[in-house]
């Protein structure tokens, strides 16, 4: 049983390396400029504390609220900075290939690894963010300055990019709103070469595209030949974002393209699949525009993304360990021949876009409420006093624990007592 798969050391691995590259931009001169000079002022600042948490201390250096952007669902071990109920038995980690419905192993699993994040992140990532905090956040009066964890704790909101209808249900405060889709679009006319391919496929279009870290090209060649010999066995046309090698001889129903417009492209009627890594902008869109998905997750997010997929039915998921060109083929197959992967997207995007208003309109609204309210502190929740045993009723749990100790060692020791005097009488 492995308890911690390779997905979650891989994305923990690459969060620690992303952290100090982001770091690394901050010895940018415009940056270090802004940061040291006193002729700006500003009502609210806007930040993504997602490995850069050092950037709340904006707030302080501008006596402004601070509102926090959450590029995903949350790991465990954010949850206290968001103020989230971290619930292990029903509130998977975004990282290790779970959903909310879990098995027992699971569960264990979920729980194991949030503990270790909750270690890594008090003993080891938040001195780390400390650390680069005091070096590059040296600016008129940051001798008064908070401490990294009360700046955090003292965030006014937090605009969340999730959705029920492509992430799971989990329990808010009310200073998390969820924003999920706000960056989608109304489609824009596309080119007319993708236009007119599109149009002209008589049996729909699949679209191809594996975001903008991924490059085919750095595939093996066998993981690579799974998708070109599938693809040249389809019906369909394909559109796929990849620049290809001039010594690799495309299929005959292959357009390629070094950017596509996925957004415009996902909301064509006679686009019929959407092969994916499993990033959730993607799957927004995908839920958005009622498209069917395969999806082949990397990193990060991107399993549990595509687990999600899966469980609501309207997508396939294939590991990358997994990805052979029969594997693919029938995956491919199944969910373009199969209607009940297009029916259940179809129900999804439905929920999706059942909401009282855009989720763009939606954090419009909260960022101005926070301004108009003066940091609205009353959205947050008095457990952001809490040590992580208190929070936990660890201590609580040990209290009662001794106090049944000390109970039913005096319950033995009268027994005893009385056991002995009968004897002697």
């Amino acid at each position: 049983m492995h308890l911690i798969n390779s997905n979650f050391m891989i994305s923990v691995t690459n969060s620690w390396f992303f952290a100090n590259l982001l770091s690394n931009q901050l010895e940018q001169p415009n940056l270090k400029d802004f940061v040291r000079s006193d002729d700006n002022s500003f009502d609210l600042v806007l930040i993504e504390s997602f490995l850069q948490e050092y950037t709340v201390a904006l707030g302080h250096k501008f006596s402004a609220p601070v509102v926090n952007l959450s590029p995903s669902m949350v790991w465990v071990s954010a949850s206290k900075w968001l103020h989230l109920p971290a619930i292990f038995s029903y509130v998977p980690d975004c990282c290790i290939g779970i959903t909310d419905d879990m098995s027992f192993v699971d569960r264990l699993k979920n729980t194991i690894v949030g503990l270790m994040e909750m270690v890594v992140e008090d003993y080891l990532y938040i001195p780390m963010m400390k650390t680069k905090m005091s070096k590059h956040f040296a600016y008129t009066g940051w001798q008064s300055r908070p401490t990294l964890e009360q700046m955090l704790n003292n965030v006014s909101l937090t605009l969340m990019n999730a959705h029920h209808a492509v992430g799971v249900c989990r329990p808010y405060l009310p200073g998390v709103i969820e924003v999920g889709g706000m960056h989608i679009k109304e489609p824009k006319p596309l080119p007319k070469d993708l236009q007119d391919y599109i149009d002209s496929a008589s049996h729909g279009v699949i679209f191809f595209s594996f975001g903008s870290i991924i490059n085919l090209s750095n595939l093996p060649k066998e993981k690579l030949n799974s998708f070109l010999n599938v693809i040249s066995r389809l019906k369909q046309k394909v559109i796929m974002k990849w620049v290809p090698d001039k010594s690799i001889k495309l299929p005959h129903n292959v357009k390629v393209g070094s950017w596509l417009p996925q957004n415009d492209i996902l909301a064509h009627s006679n686009v019929k699949l959407f092969i994916t890594h499993g990033g959730l902008h993607s799957i927004e869109e995908a839920v958005y525009y009622g498209k069917p998905v395969i999806g082949i997750p990397f990193f990060a997010d991107q399993r549990s993304n595509m687990k999600v997929v899966e469980k609501n039915g309207y997508g396939k998921l294939i590991t990358y360990n997994e990805l052979t060109e029969e594997s693919f083929g029938n995956a491919v197959e199944e969910v373009i021949t199969n209607p009940t992967f297009k029916d259940k997207s179809m129900i999804q995007s439905q929920v999706y876009r059942d909401q009282p208003m855009k989720p763009l309109d939606r954090a419009v609204y909260w960022i101005e409420y926070v301004i108009r309210n003066d940091g609205a502190k009353y959205l947050k929740s008095d457990s952001i006093g809490l040590n992580t045993a208190q929070y936990f009723l660890f201590d609580i749990t040990l209290f009662l624990f001794l106090l049944t100790v000390i109970i039913a060692w005096l319950v033995y020791c009268g027994t005893v007592k009385i056991s002995s005097k009968c004897i002697t009488n």
